[in-house]
């Protein structure tokens, strides 16, 4: 009796290394992109969630008759300019054009129920998701609600420390960032007018 050795043929092999490099040369561009696609739409959570919270301040505001200064927001207080109505912080000035790296934080973190972790730009950033600034005059003129224009608005911003590029030995992001930075993703809020804005570079 002879014996048969069934394999397969050299064409056989040839052709399913074909069809494996076709499938991963279209597959792996779109695993890779997942990391940036995630990225993105964490920014964009982050942008929807600190603008309704920012809605249900002016909203408490509209409620308690334009009269406060502060509003209570899930048991904190949040101050707000007079001006606009939109929130400014917890402490101290009011004035949505006299916004501080401070004053950013805080609205960031009263604001939202579950803030994430976050430090002010010239710190250590690593471990935290983003970091916390401030542009000075950045958010333009607003119409404040007298009908007067109110310049140089301050415009705070939050980076995705996952965008920025940070300093070996301190964590410190090795630039200055703002929100037109190559590659940097974050959010803006604008305290004049309480428009929240992601950006992705």
């Amino acid at each position: 009796m002879k014996q048969y050795q069934k394999g397969f043929s050299l064409i056989e092999l040839v052709i399913v290394i074909v069809i494996l490099g076709l499938l991963a040369a279209t597959a792996i561009p779109r695993f890779l992109n997942v990391t940036e696609d995630a990225e993105d739409a964490s920014v964009d959570g982050v942008a929807g969630g600190l603008a309704t919270a920012v809605s249900f301040v002016r909203s408490q505001w509209e409620v308690d008759g334009r009269r406060n200064s502060n509003v209570v927001l899930d048991g904190a207080r949040v101050q707000l300019d007079t001006r606009f109505g939109f929130p400014t912080g917890t402490a101290g000035n009011n004035n949505a054009a006299g916004m501080n790296v401070q004053r950013c934080s805080e609205v960031f973190n009263t604001v939202l129920q579950n803030a994430p972790r976050n430090v002010l730009l010239t710190q250590d950033a690593r471990g935290m998701r983003y970091t916390v600034s401030v542009e000075n005059g950045a958010g333009g003129t607003v119409i404040d609600l007298n009908g007067n224009d109110v310049t140089a608005i301050d415009l705070c911003v939050y980076h995705l420390v996952e965008s920025l590029v940070l300093a070996d030995g301190t964590g410190v992001p090795a630039n200055s960032p703002d929100k037109d930075t190559n590659n940097a993703k974050g959010v803006t809020y604008n305290p004049g007018n309480g428009q929240v804005q992601s950006f992705i570079n």
